[in-house]
């Protein structure tokens, strides 16, 4: 059986004939104090032996750990994998690594997650969250870790930076490009109602309705979670109950999805029949048939500006723009029929 040894700092000094300081200013490319002979023996013997660092113990040396850590809800929602690789994207840039964890849309298990990071000495944290608890986040200042939110907007005294798509304005938008096209009763499904987007974009919804003189039938509106499962779900239900609609639009692109399929498991032709449109265009909503209509946030950018910001922080640079609110866009395919105006919205 292999045996693995771990060499320390020490044993390597020894074979090499120089001091501990030596071969730790090697190890953390010191500038000054080591010849470049004595610095490629080091190197050299490092190398022979496999010898890595020790990371926390540098981390604790230096008072920088090279981490960020991420807290997401749900990797396996189709959203956060591109805003996930917008961060590390940028990071990696940096020489940094990402320590990620998911809240599972819970405020106690986000706080957990938080303040283990604490404890593994990140150098700041980027949360993407739409329950997170303000007492919490102004307790969490003290630790004096930089952070930065995607989602939600706090001003300073809770955060460096923020980014979120103007959940109301997108929702909004959707609405009133489907009321402009004749339809009239827009079925509205959404996600966890605890997350703040949930709360948002329904009054986007309700606020396109009352300028049309529409009233709002509470009938209409559904709310599950953010799965193809329950799009489907909420369409049979419907139909079930003999509601008549002529749209369907919904918080996620997801649930937009699920709602495609129950109708054409019905027999119901999309858009001919009934017009869909999901919400954040994730890349699944191009390569679905039919292509999804949707609304449409920059999610690689927002991350990859997030990510900048943390950075700035960290760096002691000064932050511009920290707090910001992306006004979304409407990208029409399939699921919504043509119309002479669709180039107003490109």
């Amino acid at each position: 059986m292999e045996t693995r040894t771990k060499h320390s700092i020490a044993e390597i000094a020894k074979i090499c004939g120089v001091s501990k300081a030596t071969v730790s200013r090697v190890i953390n490319n010191s500038p000054c104090g080591v010849g470049e002979e004595t610095k490629q023996r080091v190197l050299e013997v490092m190398a022979r032996l496999n010898y890595r660092p020790n990371a926390l113990a540098r981390s604790i040396a230096v008072s920088r750990s090279n981490m960020i850590g991420v807290v997401v809800p749900d990797v396996s929602n189709l959203f956060y994998p591109k805003v996930i690789r917008g961060i590390t994207d940028y990071l990696d840039q940096k020489g940094y690594s990402v320590i990620l964890g998911n809240s599972d849309y819970n405020p106690e298990k986000e706080a957990a997650l938080l303040m283990s990071m604490v404890d593994k000495r990140v150098d700041g944290a980027i949360l993407c969250s739409g329950v997170s608890n303000r007492k919490f986040l102004e307790e969490y200042r003290k630790y004096h870790v930089p952070l930065v939110l995607l989602g939600r907007t706090f001003d300073n005294s809770v955060s460096d930076a923020s980014i979120t798509g103007d959940n109301v304005k997108g929702a909004k938008k959707a609405a009133s490009y489907l009321l402009r096209g004749g339809n009239r009763r827009i079925v509205y499904l959404e996600g966890n109602q605890e997350i703040s987007g949930s709360k948002q974009r329904p009054q986007g919804y309700r606020e396109a309705l009352n300028e049309q003189n529409i009233p709002i039938d509470e009938n209409l509106i559904r709310f599950g979670d953010y799965s193809v499962e329950f799009g489907r779900q909420a369409v049979e239900q419907l139909l079930k109950e003999g509601i008549l609609f002529d749209a369907v639009m919904t918080g996620s692109d997801l649930i937009a999805i699920g709602a495609v399929s129950g109708l054409l498991d019905h027999g119901i032709r999309v858009p001919e029949e009934v017009e869909v449109m999901g919400f954040d265009n994730i890349e699944l909503s191009q390569v679905f048939r039919p292509a999804l209509s949707t609304v449409s946030k920059p999610h690689y950018e927002m991350a990859q500006y997030l990510a900048r910001k943390v950075m700035e922080v960290i760096e002691g640079k000064k932050t511009e723009m920290a707090h910001m609110v992306v006004e979304p866009s409407l990208k029409l395919r399939e699921t919504t029929r043509k119309r002479d105006y669709d180039s107003e919205y490109d």
